[in-house]
């Protein structure tokens, strides 16, 4: 059988020190611990590695043979080691994550700045993608979680967390006035130019679910696929866009302002997902702290 980590050890610093004493003292462990295990390696193999006399002792030609394949092991097995430990602390590693486009455009700047001044030596592969992709980036492996608005879709093997929700609002240039309403009806908007998300994505769907509830129908001067467009389109000119308030990006757009809509209120999520059945990385989990405490903030 192979030696252990430990005989190994025994076996370099004797070859090392020329003495059982000094390597026991070295290991901080007994002088007959170390010759049990210097001769459990010889026993195992049939072989001599020391030549011992009253005063020292002498590696034999078998142990110079030796010794070079034992260094080498002994150094990998540290590296490793030190590998584990900085992994472990989070100064080490990768984490790969699958982010919805809004959300990576107008909330993960901020976590992103705060987690590499933390731990800038993890390096983050991001993949920004549809909402709808996110479960099956996940689910195949590509991202160890993903952040957008996706819905609890009663999938056993799929974990979804809420981290933040926010209602639909409307998002439209200050003027000086458009910005003092603290909240907006949807009847107060609807002769407006509206800007809304194209038929099918799952914003529009509960706008238009929500609306029919009550015998009204949404009738937008633009549909669009992807936020940045209505948000663009809004900071022209072009008309109200109707979006989650959180995804606003304010740093990108100090033009806009988000007012809430209510008459009905309709809520969107952020939210964590991840494989229900894989734990996840040290580094990955501390993004997620990060990510919490910040977006739980900006909900606030």
């Amino acid at each position: 059988m192979p030696p252990t980590l430990r005989q190994l050890e025994a076996l370099v610093l004797v070859y090392r020190l020329g003495s059982i004493t000094k390597a026991a003292a070295e290991l901080r462990v007994t002088q007959s611990a170390i010759s049990l295990l210097i001769r459990q390696i010889e026993e195992n193999f049939q072989l001599k590695l020391f030549d011992r006399t009253t005063r020292a002792l002498h590696p034999t030609a078998a142990c110079r043979e030796a010794i070079t394949a034992a260094e080498r092991i002994l150094t990998g097995a540290q590296g490793l080691s030190a590998r584990m430990r900085d992994l472990a602390e989070i100064k080490a590693g990768r984490i790969s994550i699958a982010v919805s486009a809004g959300v990576a455009s107008a909330l993960l700047p901020r976590v992103f700045a705060a987690f590499r001044s933390r731990h800038p030596e993890v390096s983050i592969d991001l993949r920004d993608v549809a909402p709808d992709e996110l479960l099956t980036v996940v689910m195949a492996g590509h991202a160890e979680f993903g952040l957008g608005s996706v819905e609890d879709e009663g999938v056993p093997e799929v974990r979804v967390d809420t981290l933040m929700q926010s209602p639909l609002s409307a998002i439209g240039i200050k003027d000086g006035r458009f910005e003092k309403h603290r909240r907006l009806s949807w009847d107060a908007v609807m002769g407006s130019d509206l800007i809304t998300m194209r038929r099918g994505t799952r914003i529009r769907s509960q706008i238009d679910d929500a609306l029919a509830q009550s015998g009204r129908a949404l009738k937008p001067a633009w549909e669009v696929s992807l936020i940045t467009t209505a948000l663009a389109l809004t900071a022209e000119g072009a008309g109200l866009s109707i979006l989650p308030g959180h995804m606003l990006p304010k740093a990108q757009f100090p033009t806009l302002v988000a007012i809430p809509l209510s008459q009905p209120t309709i809520y969107r999520h952020v939210s964590l997902l991840s494989r229900a059945d894989f734990g996840l990385s040290p580094a990955a989990q501390r993004f997620i702290e990060i990510t919490k405490r910040i977006l739980s903030a900006k909900g606030g």
